[in-house]
């Protein structure tokens, strides 16, 4: 997604259209954002990836931010450019076990597709 030149995302930034597959969370997140400039963001969602995962997973908390800001947006190669990155604080993840977590990227012209790896991310979480 990042350094796709020129690319721009074409944000989630009406609450009443969030898509059927958008997890609750981040709709209900979303919602509660008046600010317009706040609204134009690719928004980002972690889960895990089956039901044991949800499980053993336990809460999450994004920052600085639940995405990227759509300042960041096009990617023009300019010097100066600083990447964005949000980092994802596993609150309380069972210990002993692995955990598949899938983070999603969430805007209009971002489709997702699990086998391709499409508007995603895998990745595992041992806690010894």
């Amino acid at each position: 997604m990042f350094q796709i030149f020129n690319w721009n995302p074409h944000y989630y930034n009406d609450t009443e259209h969030l898509p059927e597959l958008m997890p609750t969370d981040l709709k209900e997140f979303i919602k509660l954002k008046r600010d317009t400039n706040e609204m134009n963001t690719v928004w980002v969602s972690c889960q895990g990836e089956n039901p044991a995962d949800v499980e053993n997973m336990g809460p999450v908390q994004y920052y600085p931010k639940r995405g990227f800001p759509g300042f960041y947006f096009p990617f023009q190669n300019k010097p100066g450019y600083q990447s964005p990155l949000v980092a994802v604080f596993f609150e309380k993840p069972a210990i002993g076990v692995l955990i598949n977590i899938e983070c999603k990227a969430w805007a209009h012209n971002i489709h997702h597709d699990r086998a391709e790896r499409r508007g995603s991310v895998h990745f595992e979480l041992m806690i010894d």
